[in-house]
């Protein structure tokens, strides 16, 4: 069965399935809905909307509007209760800046199996879409060397619609990469270099917490409470003291068509004065959230300047997309890293290597202060689909991100 016949199913499965709660006129729901201009039409992509009425969190929505096109669209409530996503596509002309009012019947679903869930497995939690794997997040620490390496709060494998592996993790060529991870060169309290945790020495991400906060027809969160340590950074009592508490929220979306979309929120807060964070000393400068894709056969890297035909040092693009063959058949298939327009610095600098790393690279070689009272939060957002870039449609993809940036 496609992707697409298995949304089409999840949808048909909620509006008939699941039994509509009694409201008054007065009591009912409605979505409101932003269209903002520069939004790409023809695409289904997830839609943040705000709820207007009481709902619990994680409800289930059913709106139709014609913007949308015809048939039902189906919405799922954060834990919030006053935030909601659906996967639509806004139909040509629509996207003009307007907001919609989409009235809802409130769904009680018949059960998560056949959505997006987060399971509690060894070492971590497994992503799943009914029986199908998308990524696991490792929380324990682990080594695949020895202990010369080891790695926790990362994300591998992440898979391909059709359950092709993606990323690597301990690549003989550079064993400190580990599928979707993020990190510096350079961490510094004061004068002390703490450590460097993009080569993991000494330094240990310790995972405080790890919750499943939403789960349902639409999405599944997981949220994690992180602190960075290291063993130069310690108290009066020879005890580590965390330096950084990194909050991150990873949002999986059913897929839809040939695309599915990962958001990666990642919130780094200072714990103690004079900390900085910075990439290698060097001009590659290497730093921050990084994909260590598994090189597929025929292997094609874009950015909007198009078609790279080798290593990319210091360009800057909103996006970048990898794609090839990754299975054991001639299937392509790829993904899209995109990038939300608050970041720091944007476009961002990229290093694009043939090798695997993919490297959204800030702040690069220049250590930048992390100051108490001011978090640096990293958006992206990745669209893991069938077919090269252009089926993928990565730029409008981009476009998307930057339209409608996620509100929290």
């Amino acid at each position: 069965m496609s992707h697409r016949s298995i949304w089409i199913s999840v949808v048909v499965a909620v509006s008939a399935l699941c039994h509509v709660k009694g409201l008054d006129a007065a009591d009912r729901v409605f979505l409101s809905l932003e269209l903002p201009k520069g939004l790409p039409t023809g695409l289904r992509i997830p839609l943040q909307a705000m709820v207007k009425g009481a709902v619990e969190p994680g409800s289930v929505l059913v709106a139709r509007h014609e913007a949308l096109g015809p048939g039902s669209v189906v919405a799922q409530c954060q834990a919030d209760g006053r935030t909601a996503w659906l996967l639509a596509a806004v139909r040509k002309g629509q996207a003009d800046g307007r907001r919609l009012r989409l009235a809802c019947d409130v769904k009680t679903p018949m059960g998560e199996e056949a959505g997006v869930r987060f399971v509690a497995a060894a070492g971590g939690f497994e992503c799943r879409v009914g029986s199908q794997k998308v990524m696991f997040y490792h929380r324990a620490p682990r080594s695949l060397d020895n202990g010369a390496h080891v790695a926790a709060n990362y994300f591998h494998p992440l898979y391909g619609l059709d359950g092709e592996v993606l990323t690597q993790d301990f690549p003989k060529d550079h064993p400190h990469h580990h599928g979707i991870f993020w990190a510096w060169h350079q961490l510094l309290v004061g004068k002390i270099r703490a450590g460097d945790p993009w080569v993991n020495k000494d330094f240990l991400p310790v995972v405080r917490e790890v919750s499943v906060s939403e789960a349902g027809p639409v999405f599944a969160t997981l949220s994690t409470r992180v602190e960075w340590t290291s063993k130069h950074i310690v108290d009066e009592n020879g005890q580590q003291r965390p330096m950084v508490e990194e909050s991150g929220r990873f949002r999986v979306f059913h897929s839809v068509g040939d695309v599915r979309h990962i958001d990666f929120r990642i919130r780094l807060s200072a714990l103690l004065d004079e900390v900085k964070i910075g990439g290698s000393e060097n001009v590659k400068g290497y730093s921050g959230f990084t994909v260590r894709v598994k090189p597929p056969r025929q292997m094609a890297i874009h950015d909007r300047r198009g078609l790279l035909k080798q290593d990319s040092v210091g360009s800057q693009s909103p996006w970048a997309d990898i794609s090839g063959r990754f299975g054991d058949g001639e299937a392509i298939s790829g993904l899209s890293i995109l990038c939300d327009k608050r970041l720091p610095e944007f476009p961002p600098k990229w290093l694009l290597r043939f090798y695997g790393m993919q490297n959204v690279a800030y702040p690069c070689r220049d250590a930048v202060p992390l100051p108490r009272n001011r978090p640096l939060v990293l958006r992206h957002r990745l669209g893991v689909h069938k077919g090269d870039r252009a089926a993928a449609r990565s730029g409008d993809q981009q476009a998307a991100f930057q339209a409608a940036p996620i509100r929290n």
